[in-house]
């Protein structure tokens, strides 16, 4: 294992998120002299995400190919607010389908100082306020440190600088799609502190959903996306208040409540990029960085903690003489690829209920069964010959208003 030479470190993480945090904890806990550039002066601040960790009792089924899936997922126990046991889906005419899925929900802020705190313990160095200018392929570094710029440089660098990432700026497809996200805490709400809830309709949530999170002691995490193709233009904050005011359902249990904080942000929903290491295999992409997030749910977290475990073992190897940093391709598709492949399905399944205008019915039906496969992301054969029947239906669509127009 190389030590430092003069000023130069072994490896730069660029993002102090969960991502971040594991693979330079990882690596700083294996002798390797790590620094981190954090953007945020407090990391976890403001909250944008639902807050929502899988149970460890879920992880086997999620993601069945994972070795230590239980035990990395765990969070601290003074960063759970609250502990769910179902998840529910709800139309605008109140059709519900709900599963029984464990969740942990977690103070976001908290559950990230956490983690960056166990990886300055570790040894990581941490330069907080510290945002990242420029990344050049040949690993030079330029950051704003305290107004000043300055120049640093690592033999390898990880981007964990989310989903928009200056290293995924050159790997990502220039068409990938991204689903914006409005994000509140709120109070004094009326909700089901066992069950999340996940709201459908496109004058709410358009291409996606809207959520319900309950926090415990009346409050919860509010919000919801959209996708910029299936929307009418409008804003995304208007959107979050039609649905917080005019819900059918929904506003009623938010009636009265106030929004403590609210934030923004985008979400990757194309899964993983074709390729997460670069050319020269000096950098890689792990977390939302390198798009791993379930795309049908939008659920980042134990990707990013997963990512940042495997980032870590391929990193190792490489500095030992043992292995390619390219060999992270490879190992990522092996424990999570099926899971992020079968999630990226259904993302793609329920556009075409959307489009198809099929969705309703679909819930009316009361297919229960299939809802407890695709929370944990399984696509079963029969929703694959529905899904095969619903792409012959849109290209059909396609072809006639073709001739239509060729007329």
């Amino acid at each position: 294992m190389r030590k430092r030479c003069g000023r130069m470190p072994d490896v730069i993480v660029i993002g102090g998120g969960p991502a971040g945090a594991t693979i330079s904890r990882i690596l700083a806990e294996n002798d390797v002299d790590v620094l981190l550039f954090e953007k945020k002066k407090i990391v976890g601040l403001p909250v944008r995400c639902g807050e929502l960790l899988p149970h460890p009792s879920e992880m086997r089924r999620l993601l069945p190919k994972v070795k230590d899936a239980e035990k990395l997922i765990e969070p601290p126990k003074n960063t759970i607010s609250n502990v769910t046991d179902y998840a529910e889906l709800i139309d605008p005419m109140g059709n519900k389908l709900k599963a029984r899925f464990k969740s942990n929900i977690i103070f976001r802020d908290k559950y990230d100082q956490a983690l960056i705190k166990r990886a300055m313990d570790a040894g990581v160095i941490v330069k907080f306020s510290c945002p990242v200018i420029s990344v050049s392929v040949n690993g030079n570094i330029r950051v704003k440190d305290m107004g000043t710029i300055k120049q640093v440089k690592a033999p390898v660098i990880v981007g964990a600088d989310g989903p928009r990432s200056l290293l995924a700026a050159g790997l990502r497809n220039r068409n990938y799609e991204f689903t914006a996200c409005f994000v509140s805490i709120m109070d004094n709400v009326s909700v089901d502190e066992t069950a999340v809830q996940m709201y459908y309709g496109k004058e709410y949530s358009p291409g996606a959903y809207a959520w319900i999170i309950p926090k415990g002691n009346r409050m919860a995490n509010v919000g919801l996306g959209i996708r910029k193709r299936f929307s009418s233009g409008a804003k995304l904050r208007d959107y979050f208040q039609k649905f917080v005011e005019e819900h059918p359902i929904a506003s009623k249990k938010l009636d009265g409540g106030h929004i403590i904080n609210s934030s923004s942000k985008l979400v990757p929903i194309d899964g993983p990029f074709s390729e997460v290491v670069t050319k020269r295999e000096n950098m890689l992409c792990i977390g939302d960085a390198g798009g791993f997030v379930m795309p049908h749910i939008g659920a980042g977290i134990p990707n990013a903690l997963l990512t940042g475990r495997i980032g870590a073992e391929a990193i190792l190897s490489y500095l030992r003489g043992e292995g390619k940093i390219s060999d992270f391709e490879r190992m990522w598709r092996k424990e999570i690829g099926t899971s992020l492949k079968n999630s990226l399905r259904i993302r793609k399944f329920t556009d075409s209920l959307f489009l198809n205008e099929l969705i309703s019915s679909f819930f009316q039906r009361r297919r229960q069964q299939y809802f407890d496969h695709l929370i944990r992301c399984e696509f079963p054969l029969s929703l694959r010959l529905f899904n095969f029947y619903l792409n012959l239906r849109n290209k059909g669509k396609k072809f006639v208003q073709k001739c239509i127009k060729t007329k």
